[in-house]
């Protein structure tokens, strides 16, 4: 069973677009991948908007490559939505939201009204 996650940005609409990542989705790896690999607007964008991805590495277009399904990526009508119902589909163990300057985490172990943002490189700092 993987650690999966849905990986967001918000968009100039202030919609939320988000692909599904099955595999990985822990803040050690996932968090850092989204931190040092896909940290502008345009890379996060990017991912957001690939769709269903098996697992994420540096090279997005591998990573596409290499996904199992061809499942489109999910729009939320807010950032808030996506906070509070961003595992509802898929069933995502982490959230992670491109703010447009540094990537934001949640676990999904709390429920919808009790999550709450966290800067993922903040997390990191905590755990090393």
């Amino acid at each position: 069973m993987g650690t999966s996650a849905m990986i967001g940005k918000i968009m100039p609409d202030g919609s939320v677009t988000a692909t599904y990542c099955h595999y990985d989705g822990y803040v050690s790896y996932m968090g850092r991948l989204l931190s040092q690999s896909y940290n502008t607007p345009e890379l996060a964008k990017a991912v957001a908007e690939t769709g269903y991805l098996s697992a994420l590495t540096e090279d997005l277009e591998f990573s596409k490559e290499r996904s199992v399904h061809k499942n489109p990526p999910v729009i939320y009508d807010k950032a808030e939505t996506f906070l509070k119902c961003g595992d509802c589909r898929e069933g995502a163990n982490y959230l992670y939201l491109f703010d447009g300057q540094d990537w934001l985490v949640s676990s999904t172990q709390f429920r919808g009204r009790d999550r709450f943002w966290t800067i993922a490189t903040d997390v990191l700092k905590e755990s090393a």
